[in-house]
C-alpha cells in the first residue's frame, strides 16, 4: 500500500516537473522574441529557473516511484506546450497536434495506470 501512495506522490510530482519544464520553455520564448536586450534577459533567467525547479523535481519524484514510469511521464510537458502555445502565442492547434497530443496522453495515462497498481 505504501508503494501505491508514494507513486501517486511521484506522479503528482512529475505533472508539476512537467508543467514548471514548459513553462520555463515559454518564458525563454517571450525572450527570445523580445524587442530589447534587459527584459530578454530577465525572460531567459526566468526560464531558466523555471527549467531547472522542473529538472528539481523530477529528481525529487524518482525518490518515490519508478524510473521506467515516471520518465516518460514528463511526456506531458509536450501537451501542455501545446496548450501554452495557442493561449499565449496565438499558434494554431492543427489536426496533427491534436492527435499527437492525444498519443502523449494516452501514453501517460496508461504509466499513470501501471504506477498506480499495486507491486507484488
Amino acid at each position: 500500500m505504501e508503494t501505491k501512495k508514494n507513486m501517486k506522490l511521484a506522479m503528482l510530482i512529475i505533472l508539476a516537473a512537467a508543467t514548471m519544464s514548459s513553462l520555463g520553455q515559454l518564458a525563454w520564448k517571450f525572450g527570445a522574441d523580445a524587442q530589447s536586450n534587459g527584459p530578454a534577459i530577465i525572460l531567459y533567467i526566468i526560464g531558466f529557473v523555471l527549467a531547472g525547479l522542473g529538472m528539481v523535481l523530477l529528481m525529487i519524484a524518482f525518490r518515490f516511484g519508478e524510473v521506467s514510469i515516471l520518465q516518460p511521464m514528463m511526456s506531458i510537458g509536450f501537451a501542455l506546450s501545446i496548450a501554452f502555445g495557442f493561449l499565449f502565442l496565438n499558434e494554431p492547434i492543427t489536426t496533427p497536434k491534436i492527435i499527437g497530443t492525444f498519443f502523449i496522453i494516452a501514453g501517460s495515462a496508461l504509466l499513470g495506470y501501471e504506477g498506480g497498481r499495486e507491486n507484488g
